[in-house]
């Protein structure tokens, strides 16, 4: 699959990381304070499929940050660097 630059934004403030999938669906976001949401693709949804496929709820670990960024990988093929962002491991 080809990388866009558009697939990954980070906020400002490093706290949030969004993940795009090529039908322009939000289907990542890893909060620093909010935890992890990796959701299937509105195309997914609209054709019955459930929203969430792995979604925490709690200030996320280092081992949260590496299991989005694998998930993410798996799921859409999209690569997040983990190296994005710096978390101490728990």
């Amino acid at each position: 699959m080809d990388q866009h630059p558009e697939q990954v934004q980070v906020s400002q403030d490093g706290q949030t990381v969004w993940v795009h999938s090529a039908d322009g669906s939000t289907v990542g976001r890893f909060s620093r304070r909010f935890g992890l949401d990796v959701h299937r693709t509105v195309t997914e949804q609209l054709q019955g499929a459930s929203q969430c496929l792995h979604c925490t709820h709690e200030p996320p670990t280092h081992a949260d940050w590496v299991l989005f960024c694998r998930l993410m990988r798996e799921h859409f093929g999209i690569q997040v660097d983990v190296g994005l962002l710096t978390m101490a491991p728990a």
